[in-house]
């Protein structure tokens, strides 16, 4: 067997007659699409394919010697080229076109070209450069599982299947993008799934015409229709189990090539409350964590307007000795207690901005450090007054509980709004502003279920549910908003 290695470039578009040339002008300038000519029994062929894409092991042992048992068939034997598939080669295929072998290649497909006949086979011997699944940093796991998603689709996809053994579970491949061709995978439950949904979704995904996808945001606003809301429609997630609970309730889980999370979606505020570790704890406590992540919702979004109203418009309404501490602390502050307030806020969100820009270990430093040193330093300057910064604090730890990065987002943006509110009309302000708020989420739909629905029939026991972890024994429903095929099951939690 003679060997020779050289490197192709170039591009056309199709042929229906493919030879060497056509391939190394189509390949021209892709330096890491290697052209390789092998010499079997005085038969002529040559590799191509993708360097760091493929298995060297495969490359330069597996195939070759599956091809040179090919080559010792008898002549009658091998005047179809169908015949190779015979040598237990992976995934064999032929090639027509110069666009499908760009796709092949550069999927880490190897390409078979016979000389003698033009013809092309694809083998996959794909290799492609990905970590093992390791713990997430999206979500902490105290006692659930961390084989978490990586880059991968085709891993994330077997931690899902691992978990869900069953041919219900149902997984669509789309296509996305001209230039990328990103895979994107849209799974379900068939028996539990919603099916105006689905068409919804799957309608959506095939309407996208893009260059290229490379984020999960980047798809939410392409398949929402209301791009331009503030309100996370999806909630994003790095665990599979999570993801397994998540389709079990009737929901829809999107993977997409080269990230490391999974969408889900349909999602309501309640849901984005939620966390993948709340089924490692009893339904005792983790209720109670529910109901302090409410709390704290309502304390990032409402205490620092409330303050700003209170001290600017409603004095009569603070006890004498409270009244007489802050007009104390606040004497030499120059700043009107709205603009003091949105300056403080900014500052906190400066500080948590580097601590995630900045490496794991100075970010956590510097974020506690920073603040505790400026934060001191600008009350010695009489920038603001204690009273003020711990309301501000106060606020930004209780972002902290959400775990939606989104949604902690959308809260400091509302928050900086009911500021403006109530420093101009106090607590008519603060209210009229909530009241719009609440008419605004009202509106918002995730693929059909209302942001603030907890249940398509209300009632107590499935507020209940909806807000607060019900114990297993009793557990027996799905949740009733997302309005699955089958509505009863076994155990689980929304």
């Amino acid at each position: 067997m003679k060997f020779n290695r050289g490197s192709g470039k170039g591009r056309t578009t199709e042929s229906s007659n493919l030879n060497e040339n056509m391939f190394k002008e189509t390949f021209q300038s892709c330096l890491d699409v290697v052209f390789t000519s092998l010499n079997f029994h005085g038969n002529d062929v040559t590799f191509i394919y993708c360097a760091g894409l493929i298995d060297n092991v495969m490359l330069y042992n597996t195939v070759p010697a599956r091809l040179d048992e090919y080559f010792q068939l008898p002549l009658e034997d091998r005047k179809d080229r169908s015949s190779i598939t015979k040598l237990q080669l992976p995934s064999v295929k032929p090639i027509e076109t110069l666009e499908q072998a760009e796709v092949e290649v550069f999927s880490g497909k190897l390409l078979i070209l016979f000389k003698a006949d033009n013809t092309v086979l694809s083998v996959d011997i794909s290799k492609k450069p990905q970590r093992k699944p390791e713990e997430t940093t999206l979500e902490i796991s105290f006692k659930g599982p961390r084989d978490n998603f990586i880059e991968d689709i085709m891993t994330n996809l077997a931690l899902i299947r691992k978990r869900l053994p069953t041919t219900s579970f149902v997984c669509e491949n789309f296509e996305v993008g001209r230039r990328t061709k990103t895979k994107v995978f849209l799974l379900y439950i068939n028996d539990v799934a919603n099916k105006e949904v689905l068409k919804y979704i799957r309608r959506k995904i095939d309407s996208i015409d893009i260059d290229g996808l490379y984020s999960s945001t980047q798809l939410e606003e392409l398949i929402d229709e209301n791009f331009i809301s503030i309100f996370p429609r999806y909630t994003s997630t790095g665990r599979p189990d999570y993801s397994v609970q998540a389709l079990l309730n009737g929901r829809f889980v999107i993977l997409i090539d080269g990230v490391s999370h999974a969408l889900i979606t349909p999602v309501n505020l309640f849901f984005l409350l939620k966390t993948a570790e709340d089924t490692e704890t009893g339904f005792f406590y983790n209720s109670f964590e529910r109901l302090i992540r409410l709390v704290a919702v309502a304390i990032a979004v409402l205490l620092p307007a409330f303050w700003v109203a209170l001290t600017s418009f409603h004095q009569n309404q603070i006890p004498f000795t409270l009244l007489a501490t802050i007009v104390e602390a606040r004497k030499g502050v120059p700043l009107p207690t709205a603009l003091e307030a949105i300056l403080m806020l900014l500052l906190f969100e400066m500080f948590k901005e580097a601590g995630m820009r900045l490496p794991l270990s100075i970010g956590q430093t510097f974020s506690v450090i920073g603040g505790l040193i400026i934060g001191d330093a600008a009350i010695r300057a009489g920038l603001t007054s204690p009273a003020m910064l711990v309301i501000i604090a106060a606020s930004t730890i209780a972002t902290f509980t959400l775990v939606n990065q989104t949604l902690t987002g959308v809260v400091s943006l509302i928050r900086i709004f009911m500021i403006i509110t109530a420093s101009l009309f106090g607590f008519l302000g603060l209210f009229v502003s909530l009241y719009f708020l609440a008419i605004i989420i009202g509106r918002v739909h995730s693929f059909g279920v209302p942001y603030l629905q907890v249940a398509s029939r209300l009632s107590i026991k499935n507020i209940f549910k909806s807000i607060f972890k019900v114990p297993e024994k009793t557990n027996k429903s799905r949740p009733s908003s997302l309005r699955p095929s089958d509505q009863t099951k076994k155990g689980g939690s929304t």
